[in-house]
């Protein structure tokens, strides 16, 4: 089974994030408030790997907790691009008996593979972010960033933000163990800073050969490095 990125191997090419910019309105009858029988009352919020068969559709999701769960109606999104393949996205759903989703909204999420140095051909760029979270899903396959970038609308229609985690160093530590050091890539691109959108990015360690990850990332705070046990 193919696996799809939004990202290529090399920082050459450009790469523009969506952004997550969801509206539910919650409207409800107060009898189905009452009995929480309302459509959003049961409502989860989780990234997943998403199964794309060879119709196009959407027909089960995995959660990073390592639930599968079938689609109630399989679904069509713009953004699936390929067949038979795995995309990392963001559901939102009301999760169902018999290990079943009734899917309320989805978008796609950029899964980030860590690339050498040296492939940065215009130099390494370390505009700021704001950092909300960084965390590893329970299965242990992605380390996930939550994070927001300051936008705004552009005259330029190539403005657009690049992002990247760029590896600088494999260090081998006093108890023989090693870890990637990795710095986060992030080129404003042009774009103005008005005002900041959320978005989300997942790191894949399930390739990774190092017992740790360290990753730096330059905030409006000042820098941010954490450092990540990969487990298998």
């Amino acid at each position: 089974m193919k696996r799809a990125s939004s990202i290529g191997k090399g920082m050459g090419r450009a790469i523009a994030l969506s952004v997550l910019l969801f509206s539910l309105i919650l409207s409800c009858t107060r009898d189905a408030y009452e009995k929480g029988e309302g459509t959003y009352s049961l409502m989860r919020a989780d990234l997943v790997e998403a199964h794309v068969r060879n119709d196009s559709l959407i027909d089960h999701i995995i959660t990073d907790d390592g639930d599968q769960l079938t689609l109630t109606i399989p679904r069509k999104q713009s953004w699936v691009k390929k067949c038979d393949t795995l995309y990392r996205a963001l559901f939102y759903y009301n999760k169902k008996e018999n290990k079943q989703a009734e899917v309320i909204s989805s978008t796609m999420i950029n899964t980030m593979n860590i690339v050498p140095v040296d492939s940065v051909k215009k130099g390494m760029k370390t505009d700021p972010i704001k950092l909300e979270s960084m965390w590893i899903g329970n299965n242990k396959r992605f380390l996930n960033v939550g994070l927001y970038l300051k936008t705004g609308q552009s005259t330029d229609a190539k403005a657009l933000h690049r992002l990247g985690i760029v590896c600088d160093s494999i260090q081998t530590n006093t108890n023989g163990t090693r870890t990637l050091c990795a710095r986060f890539y992030h080129d404003q691109g042009g774009i103005p800073e008005y005002y900041s959108a959320r978005t989300y990015l997942s790191i894949p360690l399930y390739n990774l050969t190092t017992d740790s990850l360290q990753l730096t990332v330059q905030t409006y705070d000042g820098i941010v490095t954490k450092r990540f046990a990969i487990e298998r």
